[in-house]
């Protein structure tokens, strides 16, 4: 069967105007813009993704541009999202034939109307890919350093992705979609008769006249419509035909549609279950891509046999799941922290928490240790100066992802250079938030496996190239296959089980990028620390549900929870800090894997999971950027509970703080800006100033140092200067022209000047 001649070989019965307005592309996006908002949004989305106009931030847009995969951008990371992009453009299309083709029934006498449905419906895809080819070009050539040779590459790539999906699903539907005349057995020359009115009235006298003759009101006009990449072609008048025949057509072409997508959400699904092995890690683009794939295909799954009901059935649904989930505890997951005990439950009343903070016998056993780890650092200093005092430095190190994780190392690796590792024999202690925490616990791991095996010799460039590595396909492909609605894989750590998720993929990322911490657990640190061989650590991530501090360390740190039991305080103490290994000595919380605390310390909303630990009731624990970007009130306690020790052996304090971006004061314009960005900033002015009201509170809090500290106190920033506009994503992904801005920042001249002036401190 052929498609109807093209408009040249007939009559122009309507003006241009009219064929262009009832162009079947045309008529399809207003009924997308009227009435498809559902799929819409993900394609709002998409669209601000690659054009970096959401999401910057959090470099976004290195996942959908520059992709991925194992470990490097290529021509497979770029077939791998041209797929995804394809499986989604395809479940679009199945969606909007679902939803639309009923009220085109000239699409049933076509050959192949679904796939021809396709080709007209591409309007919004064709756009998107424009979008992306010409944003990916730039991004390849500009932030990746790629030249443009390599870059026709990878967006040919795309291509083939693209190509090697539709291929599969025009095989597919080719095989199994039907028209009018493969079901009614008729030909086409059979329907061409009935419009002659007298073999149609012929016809109408041997049987009874067709009570389900077709209404106007319910078929949209079409005068033209796409049959080919490059023709245009009439529409075939559907008046003679029976409504219940090509009803029939519709229904039969959903049910395939419907079978297309069950195969394609078991494929993903199973394709979640070897999510742990390498090759079958796809790009995090292409995970976005695939998740936004597995929504459409279920709404439209359902659509098919719900119609105008599914919004609301969905409601209902998710109300239900909402109620399940409360009253039953089914599809609630929780991820837990690896190496404690989560058998025994602590209590977490007021009254409990006020007997652990006030445990005079913690406190005092705290303290004796502290003061042994302070006579030992002493020892090993005041040894190297010829019995001058040492300055005692303290590292505030700010939040940031990954950014701040090769900054940190960058800065402290730099430091150690220029000092022949002064800076790092003399540092009691390193705080901090997030990626920060993370670069300079590795930079800690490495050090000390420079000065305890002569084996070793600690590389730094491969240090930085290693802890630059990406840590989010890994997540983002989790969270797009499982992660969200089935977690039945399990693994065991000793003698506990804990099921896997993104965080564990997470922290494995770690290991294998790093190539450290395997196996190390919080009391792998205890007597290091202790002796003084390595800088103390303190992490300090936030209790979710009461904004509470949980402070970890591998030393008793009590002296910082405290709180005295007088009337008052007994009586009004809203109890801020928390002491993990106090809170929770009977759940073994020195085994506790080192990662795990990196992780709990940095875990950002969403893209990780909040960590349960166990608690009646339970809490959840997430970055502690939400309390203290730089852990100031950490290093301030510390210094306040051992100032008259710190004054009788220490020339000063040197508090360096490591920063991912300046500090930054000026005010917006509140008269710049759309009507939307007005009403949206009480909430949004509350999230962009938090980093700023612990700037205010850490600056504050110094200033009072001189109301109950009688040392020398120097405070020395090392920061990014990034501008407004071109500024370094917060992401567990970093592209090439990042890293190289990263290391440029070194020489900045504000740094210069910190540099120098350290060094006028500490005599190097």
């Amino acid at each position: 069967m052929e498609d109807s001649p093209p408009i040249s070989t007939k009559k122009n019965k309507s003006t241009f105007l009219s064929r262009f307005i009832y162009f079947f592309p045309f008529q399809l996006l207003v009924l997308h813009l009227k009435r498809n908002h559902v799929l819409l949004v993900f394609w709002l989305l998409l669209f601000l993704y690659v054009s970096n106009l959401f999401g910057k931030s959090f470099g976004i847009v290195s996942l959908f541009l520059a992709p991925e995969y194992n470990g490097e951008i290529s021509i497979y990371s770029f077939v791998i999202l041209g797929f995804s992009l394809g499986g989604f453009i395809m479940a679009f299309h199945i969606y909007s034939y679902i939803m639309f083709s009923s009220e085109f029934l000239f699409l049933a006498t076509l050959a192949r109307p679904f796939l021809k449905f396709c080709l007209n419906n591409m309007i919004i895809p064709l756009a998107f890919i424009l979008t992306h080819v010409y944003n990916t070009y730039f991004f390849l050539r500009d932030e990746q350093l790629l030249d443009s040779i390599v870059t026709i590459y990878c967006i040919c790539s795309l291509f083939v992705g693209l190509i090697i999906f539709y291929f599969i699903a025009v095989i597919y539907f080719v095989k199994f979609n039907k028209n009018v005349y493969a079901i009614s057995g008729k030909s086409e020359d059979y329907y061409d008769q009935l419009l002659d009115k007298k073999v149609r009235e012929s016809t109408l006298m041997k049987k009874q006249k067709i009570a389900s003759k077709i209404k106007e009101n319910r078929n949209k006009r079409i005068e033209t419509y796409m049959s080919g990449i490059f023709k245009i072609s009439l529409a075939r008048s559907t008046d003679h035909y029976d409504r219940s025949l090509i009803d029939k057509v519709f229904s039969q072409n959903h049910i395939n549609a419907s079978f297309f997508e069950i195969a394609l959400i078991l494929s993903f699904v199973t394709l979640g279950l070897f999510r742990e092995i390498e090759l079958l890690t796809i790009p995090a683009g292409a995970s976005i891509l695939l998740l936004f794939t597995l929504l459409v295909m279920v709404f439209s799954s359902i659509y098919s046999f719900l119609k105008g009901w599914t919004l609301s059935v969905c409601i209902v649904i998710f109300l239900l799941f909402n109620f399940v989930s409360n009253e039953y505890g089914i599809f609630r997951f929780h991820n837990y922290a690896y190496g404690i005990d989560y058998e025994k439950k602590v209590s977490y009343s007021y009254d409990d928490l006020k007997d652990n903070v006030t445990n005079k016998e913690a406190v005092d056993f705290s303290n004796k240790k502290a003061l042994l780890m302070l006579n030992n650092w002493k020892e090993k200093n005041q040894s190297k100066l010829s019995g001058q005092k040492p300055k005692m430095i303290f590292f505030n190190i700010s939040g940031g992802g990954l950014r701040s994780a090769l900054w940190s190392i960058h800065v402290l690796n730099y430091l150690d250079s220029i000092s022949n590792n002064k800076v790092f024999n003399q540092t009691q202690l390193i705080t901090g938030a997030s990626g920060g925490m993370i670069g300079a616990s590795y930079y800690r791991e490495m050090k000390y496996k420079e000065l305890t095996d002569s084996n070793f010799h600690l590389d730094a460039s491969m240090m930085k190239e290693n802890v630059a590595k990406d840590l989010l396909n890994q997540v983002a492909f989790s969270i797009a296959t499982t992660d969200m609605l089935i977690r039945f894989q399990s693994f065991k750590d000793g003698n506990y089980s804990y099921t896997k998720d993104r965080g564990w993929f997470f922290e494995r990322e770690m290991e294998d990028n790093f190539c450290a911490f395997e196996n190390r657990r919080l009391s792998d640190y205890s007597s290091d620390e202790l002796e003084s061989k390595i800088p103390m650590m303190i992490f300090s991530p936030s209790v979710v549900n009461d904004g509470r501090r949980l402070l970890i360390s591998a030393q008793p740190i009590s002296y910082l929870t405290q709180i005295t039991n007088s009337d008052y305080t007994s009586t009004y103490s809203s109890i801020e800090d928390l002491e993990y290994n106090s809170l929770f000595k009977d759940n073994n919380s020195m085994n506790i894997k080192m990662l795990s605390v990196l992780r709990m310390n940095a875990t950002f909303p969403y893209i990780l999971p909040m960590v349960l630990l166990p608690t009646e009731p339970s809490i959840e624990i997430m970055d502690a950027g939400i309390r203290d970007n730089f852990g100031m009130k950490t290093s301030l306690n510390f210094i306040n509970n051992f100032k008259k020790w710190i004054n009788r052996n220490t020339s000063g304090i040197v508090m360096i703080q490591i920063r991912d971006k300046q500090k930054q004061f000026e005010v917006d314009n509140p008269n710049s800006g759309s009507l939307l960005t007005t009403l949206l900033s009480p909430f949004t002015n509350v999230y962009k100033n938090l980093l700023k009201v612990h700037d205010y509170n850490s600056d504050q809090n110094i200033e009072m140092m001189g109301d109950w500290f009688d040392g020398e106190v120097d405070l020395v920033t090392i920061y990014m200067h990034q501008e407004k506009d071109d500024e370094i994503s917060m992401s567990w992904h970093l592209t090439p022209r990042d890293k190289i801005r990263i290391e440029n920042f070194l020489n900045s001249e504000d740094n210069i000047k910190s540099f120098e002036k350290l060094k006028q401190l500490l005599n190097y």
